[in-house]
């Protein structure tokens, strides 16, 4: 330690007379001279932003070795318009704040170059607001009494290791940490230990809760992710991510959110696994209580895709205008059996907007339900037959309203119907001037068989 406090002076002194005018600063020097110093910010005069509002964490990960598509590589400071938080994955966070000693090699593309680009971006990102956090991966060596061992083969213990994360955070000017958890480390008081020693540091239990925070991804098989649902170490974090983007959105969310409380969680989406129809939907659920947020990962790969599950998020409080329909504005749907649908036929597709798509259940009954952000007076409707199978089409239906999501009214009773094309869009008026903040339509049987499907529902507001 003697080694780093020296170097803090020589630092401290360099950037003084770099301040005064008495040295010219090159990328050079900064790249290779170790512009910042440990513990050393580069950025002392910059305030802390205040943590999003609860429910409305929008994370972006920016991802150096990411393939775009249908664009062209993107920096840090334009990779999307509506992130509130920003992590930063790939490389290191003491390459970052010592460029001299660390080098992953893997914080590169054809935008970024070198580390100062990177470091300049970050505080562009911080000045407008935006919390940038350094991604973290956890390692076998967690589980051990030393989890980290310097470049100069010096080993530290987890508090010396929390305490020198803490000095890079500090020194880079990042806003905290997220932990990305399955590498292959295992569940034992060593690795406990470390993850509340970060927690001195960053998040809500940390001297530092109202401005530095810790979160973390995780999903159900990448041990010891699993850990995370105990409240023993989650109350360390501002909230968990769950990774398994594979999965299906409901299942996930609860395996945290039974036991962390809704709040506590978010879903992480990326766009090689989770169409952005289902992704929009979950962000435009807002339980009672509130989701932490949403997360995309490499959100730097598709900018239209990020921005447009990030804004799903945002609670407008500006109404529909009349006559439109009120599943093309923020709210959330659910469903009746929110799983076993055929992969890209879940209950998400029947308010994408896209008769193309369609929802699939393989039951005889079933409900979806949309609950809008704002309370409407429906007063009608459309349901638009699927692509094939005309025995799968909706047959007999209620359509429901409520103030609680418990107790419902009928606005409407359809039996025998049926659709004489595929994709045929049929229009339901309703005698209704009671606003409800619930619409739910149960259909009771489809033409024959045990299967149902349509490809849209919508709800005109008056």
């Amino acid at each position: 330690m003697k080694k780093l406090n020296h170097f803090k002076s020589l630092f401290a002194l360099t950037l003084l007379l770099s301040v005064l005018g008495c040295k010219k600063e090159t990328a050079t020097t900064m790249d290779n001279v170790r512009k910042i110093g440990l513990g050393v910010s580069q950025n002392m005069s910059l305030a802390a932003t205040a943590l999003p509002a609860a429910g409305q964490n929008k994370v972006a990960y920016y991802v150096f070795d990411v393939t775009p598509v249908n664009q062209g590589i993107l920096p840090l400071t334009t990779f999307t318009d509506k992130a509130n938080v920003v992590i930063v994955f790939e490389g290191t966070l003491w390459e970052l704040a010592d460029t001299v000693h660390y080098n992953s090699g893997a914080m590169q593309n054809a935008y970024y170059k070198n580390k100062r680009q990177i470091l300049a971006d970050i505080q562009t990102l911080r000045a407008r607001g935006i919390k940038v956090l350094m991604n973290v991966d956890d390692n076998a060596s967690w589980s051990t009494a030393t989890p980290f061992t310097t470049y100069n083969g010096t080993a530290y213990n987890y508090t010396q290791f929390a305490s020198f994360v803490n000095d890079c955070v500090n020194t880079v000017g990042l806003d905290g940490i997220s932990l990305d958890v399955e590498h292959n480390a295992t569940d034992n008081t060593n690795y406990r230990n470390l993850i509340k020693e970060f927690g001195k540091y960053f998040g809500p239990l940390s001297t530092n809760s109202t401005s530095k925070m810790y979160t973390g991804a995780f999903y159900s098989g990448g041990a010891p992710g699993p850990i995370f649902r105990e409240t023993a170490l989650s109350q360390y974090l501002n909230f968990v991510m769950d990774q398994g983007y594979f999965q299906d959105n409901t299942t996930r969310f609860n395996y945290w959110a039974n036991t962390l409380g809704n709040a506590k969680v978010m879903l992480g989406m990326v766009s090689d696994y989770n169409s952005q129809s289902s992704a929009v939907a979950e962000g435009q659920r807002h339980p009672n209580p509130d989701k932490a947020g949403i997360m995309v990962y490499a959100g730097n790969k598709n900018k239209g895709y990020t921005d447009a599950i990030l804004a799903s998020v945002e609670i407008n409080t500006t109404p529909p205008p009349t006559g439109s329909d009120i599943t093309n504005y923020a709210g959330s749907l659910t469903a009746q059996y929110q799983t076993g649908s055929p992969s890209g036929e879940d209950y998400t597709q029947i308010i994408d907007n896209n008769t193309a798509t369609k929802y699939y259940t393989g039951n005889a009954s079933a409900w979806v339900q949309f609950k809008p952000n704002i309370a409407a007076t429906v007063v009608s409707y459309t349901i638009t037959s699927a692509n094939d199978v005309p025995a799968r089409d909706p047959k007999n239906w209620t359509l429901q309203g409520s103030n609680n999501g418990t107790s419902w009214t009928t606005l409407d009773t359809q039996t025998n119907q049926s659709f004489a094309s595929r994709f045929l869009k049929k229009t339901y008026a309703i005698s209704n001037t009671t606003s409800y903040a619930y619409y739910r339509l149960s259909i009771s049987a489809p033409q024959s068989g045990s299967v149902i499907q349509f490809s849209e529902w919508e709800l005109i507001r008056n």
